[in-house]
């Protein structure tokens, strides 16, 4: 059995208020088919997870503890599973593309599947904040503090993701933005160059200001929809179903400067070889 869970790309952030210590947001949010892998194998006495990655930033010891957190979430309700685990990386991570929450989504995906159940809300959000939504991918409104996933009609987008250099410690780009003035911040009103609205992309460039640097590259490359992802550092450029060659001659032309990626959306859970193993 393998699936595939799509990155997450941010069409807008709103953020609404907070919950206790969390912030609370009103996210419209999509899928793409740049995807994590995570197949289970016959453990045959194999070592539980094992990493593939080309990314130059990915690291399997930074990465393994979230998993082994995910798989003690889901083994102490579902039981353990017979299987071990082959993850392949390909979301970059700290980029607010759901890089973290992919493997967790793609393993609650695959214990629902040998269980033969659903994995229920309240444990899928236990593992992560975008994982109910990373869990199900398509269009989507996301609201609270991830919990609540409203399906969207799907709409056949290309987008150009941008990875400029450096990370954004999450929790930091929150302070941030608590600090000068949360959503009553009138710089929130002109964030350029992002024309989509991410409440958090000053804060974010504040801490990275590639970010920003980013962000006016494909505005001058010719891109008209321009997000921060997350609380980045990804910046993604968004077109229409019948805009693919205007998509791939942005990504031309940021190519020489950022690591980007062209990507299709997807309407939904990617894949699910549900064959016995």
């Amino acid at each position: 059995m393998k699936a595939e869970i799509g990155a997450k790309l941010n069409l807008s952030l709103v953020v609404t208020g907070k919950r206790g210590k969390m912030h609370t947001l009103d996210m419209r949010v999509c899928s793409c088919d740049l995807c994590d892998e995570i197949a289970a194998v016959p453990a045959h006495g194999r070592t539980r997870f094992v990493f593939r990655s080309d990314l130059p930033e990915f690291r399997a010891e930074l990465l393994l503890p979230l998993v082994e957190r995910s798989y003690g979430i889901l083994s102490a309700k579902y039981g353990e599973s017979e299987y071990a685990f082959e993850i392949v990386k390909r979301i970059p991570p700290s980029a607010g593309l759901g890089g973290s929450s992919a493997v967790g989504a793609g393993l609650a995906r695959l214990f629902a599947r040998e269980k033969g159940c659903e994995i229920d809300d309240d444990t899928l959000l236990s593992l992560g904040s975008d994982v109910p939504y990373m869990y199900r991918g398509g269009e989507a409104r996301v609201t609270g503090t991830g919990e609540c996933v409203t399906p969207l009609p799907f709409v056949k987008r290309y987008a150009v993701i941008v990875v400029p250099d450096g990370r954004v410690d999450t929790a930091k780009a929150y302070a941030l933005f608590d600090e000068t003035g949360g959503a009553d911040n009138p710089r929130l009103a002109d964030a350029a160059p992002q024309t989509g609205r991410n409440d958090l992309f000053i804060a974010a460039c504040t801490v990275n200001p590639e970010i920003a640097v980013a962000a006016k590259t494909l505005a001058e490359a010719g891109a008209d929809d321009v997000v921060m992802s997350g609380s980045g550092s990804a910046v993604c450029a968004f077109f229409g179903e019948d805009e693919r060659e205007k998509a791939l001659l942005v990504q031309e032309k940021v190519a020489p400067v950022y690591r980007t990626y062209f990507v299709g959306t997807t309407c939904g859970f990617l894949h699910s070889d549900c064959a016995d193993l």
